[in-house]
């Protein structure tokens, strides 16, 4: 849960879709822009180790990835092999192993990265969720200058 209150308004955020943007795709913490959100090769750690950021999301949340990889092996991996397969640079069968090797390769080798990409995109769309964008405000109801 997220302490006080969300920023009202958008122009007031601390951190804002600029910098989500760019934080992200270098694979860094949206909130505070350092490295710190993988535990593993295949696992987010469940905050971020250099600001806590609360980075477990319900399940299916980081699903993503996987049509992340599906499109990005076939841009990367697939179409090219194809052009060698038609160029007769690469015979059929050597195409075929090379796509099936090389597209699981890639998805695994990027695999990391789509994950901080998934984070990056979840709050490139809600930045007012992340914890520097929240107001350091007491709960409502409560006697703040008394």
């Amino acid at each position: 849960m997220l302490k006080g209150r969300a920023v009202e308004n958008p122009k007031q955020l601390n951190v804002t879709r600029a910098d989500v943007l760019f934080r992200g795709v270098r694979g860094c913490c949206p909130n505070c822009g350092q490295r710190g959100l993988m535990a593993s090769w295949f696992h987010l750690n469940q905050r971020c180790k250099a600001c806590g950021m609360d980075l477990a999301k319900s399940h299916g949340f980081y699903s993503g990835t996987t049509s992340i990889g599906y499109v990005a092996s076939i841009i990367f991996v697939i179409i090219p092999i194809c052009f060698l397969v038609v160029g007769e640079v690469l015979s059929v069968r050597a195409g075929v192993l090379l796509g099936i090797g090389g597209s699981f390769g890639f998805i695994v080798l990027i695999y990391p990265l789509m994950l901080c990409w998934m984070v990056m995109a979840y709050h490139f769309v809600l930045p007012e969720e992340l914890p520097a964008n929240q107001a350091d405000l007491p709960p409502e109801g409560s006697d703040r200058g008394a």
